[in-house]
């Protein structure tokens, strides 16, 4: 009886074997997967080594190479430059792209109150921030104290970013701070942002001018409502324009009793709206003979801005609508 060999290696049962083969499948392309993630990792900036800074700029649509050192704009961010950013309403994907490119190219960057956290968010941690906020009869660091300070900074040779709220051409104090870096012959660059009249009509879904209602826009400071510094009401009253209050909150009795005085209805619309494009966004609508009255039985936190004009009809006009249409929406969903 012939005793057969015995095998060089032991020799494993089919199912084994498909195992085995299945395995080696799952793991090279878990290979080829890491490489491909290592591959795009590459791709980013050494900035992006900042969770946040990675986290905020994703949620913008960010292309990795758009902020590589090459593909910034030459000449516009030079050691011992300023660079006047408009952080725009506060909501970090309403930040323009160049704004976001400044910051990552910054030193150091020099803000205000009105900045919003998203926006924050968004500037490296390497990068040094220098607080120069303002509220409302308080400034922690005056005006001209601003001007010197960016004027010592780009002296020393770094790249600065001066970032405001809005835009820092409306109601910014933007000449000011440029008179003081023309004359310290700082080079600058201006870099606008949306204001916070643009952000509070789209999250509001109504346009700022229109045809059927206004024709012109007036933004104006509600500083100006002072005693012996009140707007020419004459000259604001007209039912052709919007009228953007900004920095009124607590002018919002003068502005309405002075826009009827000067002959507008007592039911012509206002709105006001605080802290436009956040989450935490809150708004009121009425007319000028009651909205004093309003804002009274449900308190608004600033900023805040007040809107009065035809197109602040639209809103309401505008939810009565989308309130007739949800039904018929409903239909179509279940007939398919």
């Amino acid at each position: 009886m012939r005793v057969p060999a015995m095998p060089l290696k032991p020799s494993l049962p089919e199912d084994s074997k498909g195992v085995m083969v299945r395995l080696c499948h799952v793991t090279a392309r878990l290979c080829h997967s890491v490489a491909r993630l290592a591959a795009r990792l590459q791709q980013f900036p050494e900035c992006y080594a900042d969770r946040n800074v990675m986290r905020a700029s994703i949620a913008v649509g960010l292309k990795p190479d758009s902020l590589k050192p090459e593909n910034l704009k030459p000449g516009r961010l030079k050691p011992g430059s300023v660079s006047l950013v408009g952080a725009g309403s506060g909501a970090g994907d309403l930040l323009t792209l160049k704004a976001l490119r400044c910051l990552q190219n910054a030193d150091v960057v020099v803000y205000d109150r009105l900045v919003g956290d998203e926006v924050l968010q968004m500037i490296p941690g390497h990068v040094e921030r220098c607080y120069v906020g303002k509220a409302r009869g308080h400034h922690s660091v005056p005006q001209d104290e601003i001007g010197e300070l960016l004027v010592q900074l780009a002296r020393q040779g770094k790249t600065v970013v001066r970032l405001k709220g809005g835009d820092p051409g409306v109601f910014g104090r933007m000449g000011e701070e440029l008179a003081a870096l023309d004359s310290a012959s700082i080079a600058c660059d201006i870099v606008p942002g949306i204001t916070a009249a643009s952000a509070a009509c789209a999250a509001m879904g109504i346009p700022l001018t229109d045809r059927a209602h206004a024709q012109s826009l007036h933004l104006i400071t509600a500083q100006l409502c002072r005693e012996g510094g009140e707007p020419d009401w004459a000259s604001l009253a007209r039912t052709d324009e919007t009228l953007v209050f900004y920095m009124g909150l607590n002018k919002i009795e003068a502005i309405c009793r002075g826009l009827r005085q000067a002959g507008l209805a007592d039911d012509w619309p206002v709105m006001l709206i605080a802290n436009a494009s956040l989450p935490n966004q809150q708004h009121l609508i009425g007319t000028l003979a009651d909205m004093p009255m309003r804002l009274a039985g449900t308190p608004l936190p600033s900023p805040c801005l007040i809107m009065v004009g035809s197109v602040v009809s639209m809103v309401k006009e505008r939810q009565r609508m989308l309130t007739s249409l949800a039904p018929s929406c409903f239909a179509d969903m279940e007939e398919h």
